[in-house]
């Protein structure tokens, strides 16, 4: 009987090989815990590391829901990374296609 509390997506752990991905992973999930409030209202970080607390990982999921942003907030996060809403959204996709 499959657990009823597993989401039902695939998670894996894709190592970023370059130096400059993995900074722009970590700015882009910091800009997006701030732009993008969760739904139920809990703090993203103590929520995310609550059993086992990781250094440098970066959170797919929450990367993930930058498509589904306004685009007016695409823009301001891009805009705080020093590139366009295109160019994030396809190193996203990138990154997608790597795992997949």
């Amino acid at each position: 009987m499959p657990d009823r509390c597993q989401p039902r997506h695939c998670r894996c752990d894709q190592p970023c090989v370059v130096l400059q991905d993995k900074d722009f992973f970590l700015h882009l999930e910091m800009h997006m815990r701030q732009e993008h409030q969760p739904l139920a209202g809990r703090d993203h970080l103590a929520f995310r590391s609550a059993y086992f607390p990781v250094r440098e990982v970066v959170d797919g999921d929450l990367c993930a829901q930058y498509p589904a942003m306004s685009a007016a907030k695409q823009q301001a996060v891009a805009a705080e990374l020093d590139r366009t809403p295109g160019e994030v959204l396809k190193k996203l996709e990138d990154m997608r296609n790597k795992i997949l």
